[in-house]
């Protein structure tokens, strides 16, 4: 056995010493050298399998994520289950414990089949999520349906649904161009309602037959604050409040009636194109329908010309209540036309004055009579008269007894006038309810009377058309013209077509039909009311 030592290398010290530095000493048995292995590299060949960065490394967001496991739950049903609470900020699948979501796939397909157990809100916004997605739907438009189903069915309960389904079923039609009936009118707007939706409400409310608006809508049109006005304050709030909204109204009515124009139609804004995110606060894959949409808006609310002329019409419903209220002072600076003037003011002098004539009526004490013991008394009464009658007469025979007493019985039936009674009927006398009339008032009562026989339905008609309402049926009767029509409704405090609007309410109220076709009255009905109002 050789031993080979291996030269080392030197280091020099501080003291200029070499010191030697040793290694390893290699004992070599006896075998033939071998070479140093080189290093081991692997080589890729060339033309290999290219790796796609893009596919194999991509990120997937947690909406994708979402849709990706709602495909794969899409049509899993799941048999009765107990309920688990679920709260979670934008919940999804992955924070439901096995348990909670066993109660949502049970809660789902009962969802699906029309019944609503009662659920926490967290699972209804999964279940809206999917159906934004299309998830459980065989077309868009039951997806549409759906979710309006679902968000009417649990809404009274979480009220905070209305500020999200709202929105969504916006974006739903516009990513499918689906044409759906319209919600129903919102009383208030919402401050959290996209600026989208607000002139949506806006443009149907001014677009409406009639006009309605409320109070809280009229306001934020209004360039005044209308709520600090001293009249306001004091003792005009529930006037303004019923009022402006009603003469709004009123004059849209005129100015379509006399130029067939509406308000909105006089101070029309033009469109704008605005952006609208799609589906804002919802587990919302982009991917799917895109991040935003581009929509036409009606901008009605901002439209200065408009805001303008209402303005001026509040101011002049409020200097008009201020005079029939007796309040002192006016708002200046009103420029209306002189005709919407006299219309507003007739109109409210007509208001106020039936409001006092049923405040009266309130005070008036109601008395009831007892029919049936006043006839028996009113019989007793006449035969103790007819039996003195007869005793301060002189003696006569029986045939002239029997012609003198036939007048009195037919006088008694209603059929011959008694001459005894003639002056005492045109004596002012006392109705319990209307108090003392005069000989024409009793005249119209006992008219009014031979309505008792009417069925009940025609009953509630005759008691709760005004005379502007009946001498505009019997206008209508006579072939009436424009001319005769409008003196009516002018002597009235309104116009036509608002007559004629209020009859055809009351008739539907009542008898469930229209009297009216137009400006005429109904071919069905015309000889029934001819009969009853000659």
């Amino acid at each position: 056995m050789n031993e080979r030592t291996i030269r080392h290398g030197g280091m020099v010290n501080s003291q200029g010493r070499t010191r030697e530095q040793l290694t390893f000493a290699e004992i070599e048995l006896e075998q033939p050298e071998q070479k140093r292995a080189e290093p081991f590299v692997v080589i890729p060949e060339r033309g290999g399998r290219e790796v796609d960065w893009g596919q194999n490394f991509r990120y997937v967001s947690r909406e994708r994520q979402f849709v990706e496991q709602a495909r794969e739950l899409e049509w899993k049903g799941g048999e009765a289950a107990e309920f688990i609470p679920f709260h979670a900020y934008w919940p999804t699948y992955e924070q439901m414990q096995p348990g909670q979501l066993r109660w949502y796939l049970y809660w789902r397909g009962e969802v699906r089949s029309g019944r609503y157990p009662d659920t926490d809100l967290s699972y209804l916004f999964v279940y809206l999520y999917e159906l934004i997605h299309g998830i459980g739907i065989n077309e868009p438009a039951e997806g549409h349906e759906q979710m309006q189903r679902v968000w009417l069915a649990y809404r009274e309960r979480y009220p905070k649904l209305d500020t999200y389904v709202r929105e969504w079923l916006y974006d739903y039609g516009l990513v499918f161009g689906l044409h759906v009936q319209p919600l129903a009118p919102l009383q208030k707007l919402p401050r959290n309602l996209s600026a989208e939706l607000k002139e949506l409400e806006w443009k149907r409310r001014f677009t409406a037959e009639p006009l309605v608006l409320t109070w809280d809508m009229l306001r934020t049109m209004i360039d005044y604050d209308v709520e600090k006005s001293r009249f306001y304050t004091g003792q005009g709030r529930k006037d303004l409040q019923a009022y402006a909204p009603k003469v709004v109204a009123l004059v849209d009515g005129y100015w379509s009636k006399s130029e067939g124009v509406k308000l909105l139609e006089r101070f029309i804004p033009r469109e704008k194109k605005v952006s609208r995110p799609l589906f804002r606060t919802a587990v919302y894959d982009h991917e799917l329908y895109g991040r935003d949409v581009t929509v036409s808006v009606l901008p009605i609310s901002t439209h200065l010309p408009l805001r303008s002329y209402i303005t001026q019409l509040v101011r002049l419903t409020e200097n008009k209540l201020r005079e029939l209220s007796g309040f002192r002072g006016k708002l200046r600076g009103i420029t209306v036309e002189s005709s919407v003037e006299q219309l507003v003011a007739r109109f409210l002098h007509k208001e106020f004055e039936q409001r006092k004539a049923k405040e009266a009526r309130a005070f008036v004490p109601k008395v009831k009579i007892n029919t049936s013991k006043l006839q028996r008394i009113q019989w007793e009464s006449d035969e103790v008269r007819d039996m003195l009658t007869i005793e301060e007469q002189a003696p006569v025979s029986d045939e002239s007894r029997e012609e003198t007493a036939l007048p009195a019985k037919l006088s008694k039936a209603g059929k011959v006038p008694d001459p005894e009674q003639s002056e005492s009927l045109q004596q002012a006398e006392l109705d319990f309810e209307r108090g003392w009339m005069e000989p024409g008032e009793v005249e119209h009562s006992e008219a009014a009377a031979g309505k008792t026989e009417l069925p009940e339905e025609w009953r509630e008609i005759f008691a709760r058309l005004s005379a502007a309402h009946l001498k505009m049926l019997s206008a209508l009767l006579d072939g009436g013209d424009a001319a005769a029509r409008l003196g009516i409704a002018e002597q009235a405090g309104s116009m036509p077509e608002l007559l004629l609007d209020e009859i055809n309410e009351i008739a539907m109220e009542c008898i469930g039909d229209l009297l009216l076709d137009g400006d005429e009255i109904a071919l069905e009905y015309r000889e029934e009311l001819r009969s009853l109002l000659s």
